[in-house]
């Protein structure tokens, strides 16, 4: 019983040590290996940051039937998103969309946040903005919560795909807009 207890001494002493002396490294130095590796010390600046830009496509059902007059489409939307990425895990996004069954139009903007992982993660954000209904219902303050799972992909890390569920919830009437879709963008 002792020789094992021992050895998930020794193993657990190793996982917390091992992590700890390569973080002592100076980061003063040259860099190692082909160009764009992580060979070595030094190497590059920080890529976490910057802006990216998303087409988003998908379906989109309004949970009350349209406005008399309002277009008569399919359920589907199309839209983008412009990120300001503070971290990998957080980010500011503004976005629009137009609805084709009922010709709604949504604008918003709030921040979205990212789980840790490579090459998927999952989000999680809450938006809020305005929503144009037609024909009478006009325009709505919208709340707009907002979940998913992305992947960075590309040999930096530069494209964006990503699959994701948001219902857009006008204040003061004029029904919920379900919309699951996907998106590409890139990240500058």
């Amino acid at each position: 019983m002792k020789r094992p207890v021992t050895l998930c001494g020794a193993l657990a002493l190793l996982a917390v040590a091992a992590p700890l002396s390569a973080g002592a490294q100076e980061r003063d130095g040259r860099t190692d290996g082909p160009e764009e590796s992580e060979y070595g010390k030094g190497g590059y600046g920080d890529n976490r940051r910057g802006v990216s830009l998303q087409f988003d496509w998908g379906a989109a059902i309004n949970s009350q039937q349209n406005p008399a007059g309002a277009p008569d489409g399919p359920p589907l939307f199309v839209g983008a998103t412009v990120s300001l990425w503070g971290d990998d895990w957080y980010r500011l996004d503004a976005s629009g969309a137009y609805v084709f069954d009922g010709g709604r139009f949504i604008g918003n903007v709030g921040p979205t946040f990212r789980t840790w992982g490579w090459p998927v993660s999952f989000t999680a954000g809450i938006k809020a903005g305005a929503i144009v209904i037609p024909e009478g219902e006009g325009l709505r303050f919208a709340l707009s919560p907002q979940i998913g799972a992305e992947m960075l992909l590309g040999r930096r890390d530069r494209v964006l795909m990503g699959l994701h569920y948001s219902p857009d919830i006008p204040i003061g009437g004029g029904g919920v807009t379900n919309r699951l879709f996907m998106n590409i963008g890139y990240r500058f």
